[in-house]
């Protein structure tokens, strides 16, 4: 049992060694692309809200 422990930490440390991590221009990055598609998404979706409450409070 204690092989398989350590083959599993071994592994886990060789796939660890692998990891590149974004610089933090990347991140800040990234972090504004999410930011301005969540709000176009929000506008959106508020937009749309809008107009089919026009159009069923023009219905009934």
């Amino acid at each position: 049992m204690a092989k398989k422990k350590d083959g599993f930490i071994k592994s886990v440390s060789r796939e660890f060694k692998k990891i590149t991590w974004p610089t933090k221009n990347e991140t800040l990055n990234y972090s504004l692309l999410v930011i301005i598609v969540s709000v176009i998404t929000g506008l959106l979706i508020w937009l749309l809200d809008i107009v089919f409450g026009n159009i069923l409070g023009f219905l009934m």
